[in-house]
């Protein structure tokens, strides 16, 4: 009766040993795949319809944005 016992336990013990290694190996996995925070793009205001949009595509006039041609023509006739 004893033997079964200590079987059991070492059983216990090696299933929590288990359990134990694949929660760290999942907890450093997860980790890993976090993405990195990126910057968000600068945004600017379109003047003509007052759309936001990301600097880099917007269209400059003096102190002006604008987010395409036919807004930046009207802006300049205003």
């Amino acid at each position: 009766m004893g033997l079964i016992k200590l079987m059991v336990l070492i059983a216990v013990v090696i299933g929590l040993v288990i359990l134990w290694r694949r929660f760290k190996a999942w907890q450093i996995s997860s980790q890993r795949q976090q993405p990195t925070p990126t910057n968000p793009p600068l945004m600017v205001r379109c003047a003509q319809c007052q759309l936001h949009l990301p600097r880099d595509q917007a269209l400059r006039v003096n102190d002006q944005w604008y987010c395409c041609d036919a807004h930046r023509d009207a802006g300049r006739h205003d």
